[in-house]
């Protein structure tokens, strides 16, 4: 097996834990947040906890205009995003309770007007639901067109969760 199809793979080793694709999707859904990793082309990692919502086979996420993130993400699109909504602590067993999901995908920054304030009120409908009319006000004066957007277009989702079948 190539090193490629290696680091490709999305197979759970112990199939008891794995999760069907909707059960990952569900807990990606139910995340707060990703760490979100990608690298440089030269090989420096770099990992990133983002607010991130998804739309059918995409995430989106906002960002400044510059930064390592923006950097790397314009080197090097590919990333993989972990997912863990809920972890619990079971000392006496040694070990964690949890459910987590992991995308891989390819990051491109958004520059469709119409698809960034999409983007928008989708992240702001996730994170900040209480505020639609100061959202539809700051799209209104323009504030998408100076707001980073990036989305991820979604190749491959997998889940597992410990012990099997946990997933609250």
């Amino acid at each position: 097996m190539s090193e490629k199809s290696n680091l490709e793979r999305t197979n759970i080793r112990l199939k008891a834990r794995e999760l069907d694709r909707d059960t990952a999707l569900k807990i990606v859904d139910k995340s707060i947040w990703g760490a979100v990793s990608m690298c440089s082309p030269d090989g420096i990692p770099y990992n990133v906890a983002l607010n991130l919502v998804r739309d059918g086979e995409k995430l989106y996420f906002h960002a400044a205009g510059a930064g390592l993130k923006v950097e790397f993400l314009r080197l090097n699109p590919k990333v993989c995003v972990l997912f863990v909504p809920k972890a619990v602590l079971a000392p006496e067993q040694y070990t964690t309770l949890f459910a987590s999901a992991v995308v891989r995908g390819t990051a491109h920054e958004v520059e469709d007007l119409a698809e960034k304030e999409h983007a928008l009120r989708l992240i702001c409908g996730a994170y900040a639901p209480e505020f639609p009319e100061e959202l539809e006000r700051r799209i209104a004066a323009g504030s998408a067109r100076t707001t980073g957007i990036w989305r991820i277009d979604i190749d491959s989702v997998s889940g597992k969760s410990s012990p099997p079948g946990v997933i609250d």
